[in-house]
């Protein structure tokens, strides 16, 4: 296919609208929304399957006779490769074309998803499933940098309100659409569906979408910086991923923590050296970049672990079913889909900033409101709590990917999209480990505190015979110490505890029930209520920790409306190769 080199100026007023020069091959002008449109194909299932695979997870154990442990990696797996490599494929896309790289990244993935689906063993789908983690790792950054390469300044907010809302809606709806094809079809489908998605995704970028790339880009791949960023990016996010089981003061952690650290300083020392590094540490010396890095940072920390927990909690305490759980979700990602439209239009109008910091106050807000639920709550509760989350996710995901890239010279787009992403997945994956661990150690204690509350009802039940109350105490300390936060329910517990059946067992038992009967409301209500607490200060961390959010926020400067605040670079007209 011919291809003509052109050249994208920017003009000293930033960045204006592309001129005539953005063209496809054959002359045809540039449809940014249609470039839009086929970037989203590749990029939400990229997400979603980050996502989707957590309900099937059970089925795939049971159909490839794998242990928990094992099959965990299919998760985890993904997310350790997809984090690590995001910088690195954003300087390829930088050094060898953003449509290259995208063209390329959606193939990985698409043969990964395929060989995922007709996977023999666990061992085999572990590795498939690191075969699409390379191919997403592409499709994450690249996409909003061609966003930013295609859309004028007027039209850029409304795409990356797009572009967001893609983000939060493929990361909430994984597990519902992954309860709905195990529950319908079986766990393989999970896979299968990206397939069509995939190709028409693929054939839509060839056709509508221009290359674009680093003019003064080498294409020497940075050998030393690529080892020694894997090195330390690996060990980092494997040690986040494995805290919780390992324990975060074991060799084996600290290990990886002390590996991460010396890899992250080769690296910083190594780019100090290159002419073309990896990362350009420039780049943080953008206020608007850093800020919202440490944002998104403390955003995804926050919001990754308390949805899980929410999760859980729905499970544990109000007794659904996965699939019912996933479905109890919903308003969280339609309240997040319709604000991240509605703000990418409002960016214009109003200032990114305070859009951004409106978000992390809704964020903040919908979690501390979450720590307020007890025993009685019902769905409601919970539904205008999460919307509230919702419209707070709508607003950063919409905001802060355009803040952060607003002052990021042209040229440097891809690598500056994959470290913004990479601050948001590591956020992610220490937000799990953090509030997990936090949850565990506290519904243990909690449980612990339960159950000696319950034995002092029962001996201080002088109703009861004193061998009754004695097998009470004994089937207390059974079910109560077996009772972990690996997702039993609370209100099996209550099962567990139908004292009524004792009376069945002895002489002039029918006249205790009454008494049985609330003395296992009492017992039931007290192991519940300690269970919601464990989750409810969990959520309040979150919401702290959201809170703290808000400070880099107020700092995170960006460019008012059209934008005017411009780099050097940006003025010079330094030019980007368009093909």
């Amino acid at each position: 296919m011919p291809q003509t080199k052109k050249v994208l100026e920017r003009s000293g007023n930033g960045w204006d609208t592309p001129p005539p020069a953005l063209t496809l091959p054959g002359g045809r002008a540039v449809n940014p929304w249609l470039v839009l449109t086929s970037l989203m194909f590749g990029f939400f299932m990229s997400l979603l399957d980050a996502t989707i695979v957590n309900i099937a997870l059970t089925n795939i154990q049971t159909s490839l006779k794998a242990d928990l442990t094992t099959v965990s990696w299919v998760l985890s797996g993904y997310n350790l490769v997809f984090a690590v490599l995001l910088v690195t494929m954003g300087r390829f896309a930088d050094q060898f074309g953003r449509k290259r790289l995208f063209m390329i990244g959606m193939v990985l993935f698409s043969l990964g998803s395929l060989l995922c689906a007709i996977s023999p063993s666990i061992e085999w789908l572990i590795a498939f499933r690191a075969l699409q983690a390379i191919g997403a790792a592409a499709l994450n950054p690249v996409s909003l940098a061609v966003i930013t390469v295609v859309f004028p300044p007027a039209k850029r907010g409304a795409a990356i309100g797009v572009w967001g809302a893609m983000a939060g809606l493929a990361a909430a709806l994984g597990p519902v659409l992954g309860g709905f094809l195990v529950e319908s079809f079986d766990w393989r489908w999970i896979f299968f569906v990206n397939l069509p998605f995939c190709i028409v995704g693929l054939f839509m970028v060839w056709r509508f979408m221009p290359e674009s790339r680093d003019p003064h880009a080498t294409r020497t791949i940075d050998l030393p910086g690529l080892l020694t960023l894997t090195m330390g990016m690996f060990c980092l996010v494997l040690a986040i991923i494995q805290g919780n089981d390992w324990g975060w003061t074991s060799v084996g952690t600290l290990a990886l923590f002390g590996g991460s650290v010396v890899g992250l300083i080769l690296f910083a020392v190594v780019e100090t050296r290159q002419a073309q590094p990896i990362l350009d540490f420039s780049l943080f010396k953008i206020r608007s970049f850093m800020g919202a890095n440490i944002v998104m940072f403390m955003f995804s920390v926050s919001i990754q672990g308390a949805f899980l927990i929410l999760v859980l909690y729905l499970i544990n305490a109000q007794g659904y079913d996965q699939l019912g759980a996933a479905y109890a979700l919903l308003p969280l990602p339609l309240s997040s889909f319709v604000v991240s439209a509605a703000s990418g239009k409002m960016s214009g109008k109003i200032h990114p900033r305070i859009l951004g910091i409106a978000g992390m106050v809704f964020v903040a807000i919908g979690l501390l409101s979450l720590y307020t639920l007890n025993t009685e709550a019902v769905y409601l509760d919970t539904a205008w709590r999460v919307t509230i989350i919702g419209i707070g996710m709508g607003l950063c995901f919409t905001t802060f990917p355009n803040v952060a890239i607003s002052e990021v010279p042209r040229s440097k787009l891809g690598v500056a999209s994959g470290a913004f992403n990479t601050f948001r997945q590591i956020g992610f994956a220490l937000g799990v480990a953090i509030l997990i661990s936090i949850f565990t150690g506290q519904v243990k204690d909690n449980v612990t505190l339960a159950r000696t509350a319950a034995i002092e009802m029962v001996k201080g039940d002088t109703k009861l015979p004193e061998e009754l109350r004695s097998n009470i105490l004994t089937g207390l300390q059974n079910s109560a110490t077996q009772t972990q936060a690996s997702g039993e329910r609370t209100n099996s517990m209550a099962a567990q505890f139908d004292l009524t059946t004792l009376a069945d067992r002895i002489p002039g038992g029918e006249a205790l029930k009454p008494e049985l009967a609330s003395l296992n409301t009492r017992i039931a209500t007290e192991f519940k209520k300690g269970v919601v607490d464990a989750f409810t200060l969990t959520w309040l961390i979150a919401g702290i920790i959201a809170l703290f959010g808000i400070i880099p926020a107020l700092f995170a400067r960006s460019p008012h409306h059209s934008h005017a605040q411009v780099s050097q670079e940006q003025v010079s007209g330094s030019p980007v190769v368009v093909d």
